[in-house]
């Protein structure tokens, strides 16, 4: 039996605004840094904003991925900002330390409106 591979996508949204969707592993990011480089760093726009919202999972494949896009907007002038990333993600930046360099904003969860009295 066939193993099925979940690819991932990168979705343009508007001018410096993507969406990133599927998983995030050793097998899919290479396919994606090589569909998108082109595309993602020649956007007009000088700010890139990824929301991580659709992002299922993700391995250090993923996060390596997100450093790389940092590195490579640097090199080209613009700013990156990773939104919505999934709790499982952030906690490994957090422990290698990347979450004090790469500029990443969590997925906030839904908040129980329970009244308190």
């Amino acid at each position: 039996m066939a193993e099925k591979t979940l690819a991932a996508q990168l979705e343009k949204i508007a001018s410096g605004h993507y969406i990133l969707k599927g998983q995030l592993n050793f097998k899919s990011v290479p396919g994606l840094w090589g569909r998108n480089k082109v595309s993602l760093f020649s956007d007009e726009s000088d700010t890139l904003d990824i929301d991580l919202s659709q992002l299922e999972r993700s391995d250090s494949s993923g996060l390596a991925l997100l450093v790389e896009w940092y590195r490579e907007a640097g090199q080209d002038g613009k700013s990156i900002t990773f939104f919505n990333l999934p709790a499982q993600m952030y906690e490994m930046a957090r422990i290698s330390g990347l979450n004090e360099i790469l500029p990443l904003s969590v997925r906030e969860e839904p908040v129980n409106e329970t009244s308190v009295e």
